[in-house]
């Protein structure tokens, strides 16, 4: 298959955007956030969302210092992020069923909304108590109806704080996140029940099936098209109102027609991602970026730039395309717009061009 051509004349303002002074962008984006810190105002419905740049920070803020934390979200701010995506991480805030501690989760939601930041909550990984004896909170829970209820406690918690937009786990086609071995059946399960705890929580709330990750089908691991076509079939059309999807694809260029490429089988191979959701009646819903990015080592940092700019050009021009997050904003495992000491990689000027277009 040749490679994925699309013209997108009206993103060629970011390559322009590009050669601004940085200072210029920073007081552009500076002026569209609420003066003073002050906190906004929450959505009065989770309504659809078509657009939009993210960071994808993982498992980490919640433990930070509150000082780093300051610091790291400061800088979501300074860079034109609209979004932020972390986990509700279930295994660390209901250690004993029934007995919640919320503080460190309440202290980020707080901090990003005070920022202008729109919260995306990835609720997923299985306390001890709710899963097989000598396992890790990877594996899938033994009861869905366990995780269920805990979607229904976050989603009313944070409601009222503005959080209306949840993912239902991370990679579920994928043994490194559903343990011991990825089960499209059970996921579904998860999925249908989880979704119903949330809208019955809030009304509004907007449900993202969980984010697939970059696999092929190898008997345990299964590729996020053969996935997504088993959800379909167990059932779990209506569960969700929008596709989380992770369309990495480094080192190769987004688009291009490899079968391992997450981004490939996102819109480039037939039948794919957006060609199944079609096919099932479900060509109005979006398909979210949750996470995407490049390792920094299998390019290097100039290439993650121009990557970065290209692949938020190249989706932006999906008319069916949802926010995108960029994993991550300080550098974990070679991934980041700034390195460990907080310096700039040229991937931070590139990501602020974009959230100007976007």
């Amino acid at each position: 298959m040749a490679v994925l051509s699309i013209r997108v004349p009206r993103f060629t303002l970011a390559l322009a955007a590009l050669a601004l002074p940085v200072a210029l962008a920073t007081a552009s984006v500076a002026a569209a956030r609420p003066a003073g810190g002050a906190n906004p105002s929450p959505p009065a419905a989770a309504a659809d969302v078509r657009g939009g740049i993210g960071i994808a920070a993982g498992g980490e803020l919640q433990y930070l210092t509150p000082a780093d934390l300051a610091r790291e979200l400061d800088g979501y701010a300074r860079v034109g992020a609209a979004w932020i995506r972390f986990d509700f991480n279930w295994s660390g805030i209901e250690r004993q069923k029934g007995v919640y501690d919320w503080s460190r989760h309440d202290a980020v939601v707080d901090a990003a909304t005070a920022r202008g930041l729109r919260v995306l909550g990835l609720i997923a990984y299985t306390p001890a108590w709710a899963r097989p004896p000598g396992t890790d909170n990877k594996h899938a829970p033994t009861d869905v109806k366990d995780y269920a209820s805990f979607v229904g406690e976050a989603v009313r918690r944070y409601a009222p704080r503005g959080v209306r937009h949840w993912e239902l786990w991370n990679e579920p086609n994928h043994s490194g996140f559903w343990k011991p071995c990825p089960d499209v059946k059970r996921y579904t399960s998860l999925l249908r029940l989880g979704s119903a705890a949330a809208r019955s929580a809030d009304p509004a709330a907007f449900v993202l099936a969980g984010g697939m990750s970059p696999a092929v089908d190898n008997g345990c691991n299964v590729a996020p098209r053969t996935f997504l076509a088993g959800i379909y079939a167990n059932g779990g059309k209506g569960s969700f109102d929008a596709l989380a999807h992770h369309p990495y694809s480094f080192p190769a260029e987004p688009g291009t027609p490899h079968a391992w490429s997450a981004w490939h089988q996102m819109v480039g191979t037939s039948p794919s991602l957006r060609s199944i959701m079609v096919e099932n009646g479900d060509a109005d819903k979006a398909i979210w970026a949750t996470e995407w990015g490049v390792k920094v080592g299998s390019v290097d940092e100039r290439t993650q730039a121009d990557m970065l700019t290209r692949a938020y050009s190249l989706f932006g021009s999906y008319s069916w395309a949802g926010p995108m997050f960029t994993y991550t904003y300080r550098d974990r495992d070679s991934f980041g717009l700034v390195r460990g000491d907080w310096s700039p990689r040229p991937a931070w000027a590139a990501f602020q061009a974009a959230a100007l277009v976007r």
